[in-house]
């Protein structure tokens, strides 16, 4: 595979190497908020589940 780069010297010409050049931030924002929005939804789905197979059952310390 060939760049097309010979020389070091041309190194500041180049430009862009892959698609969506400027777009980390975003795409990162976008991953951090459907990982947040994943995890609120996996709790609220795993308490009412616990919810469905215990009830409202509360166990004390002294029973």
């Amino acid at each position: 595979m060939n760049t097309g780069i010979t020389s070091l010297a041309k190194l500041p010409e180049v430009t862009a190497v892959y698609p969506f050049h400027g777009m980390e931030f975003a795409f990162a924002g976008t991953i951090l908020g459907f990982f947040v929005l994943f995890i609120g939804w996996q709790l609220v789905m795993e308490s009412k589940h616990h919810k469905a197979i215990i009830g409202n059952f509360t166990a004390s310390p002294a029973e």
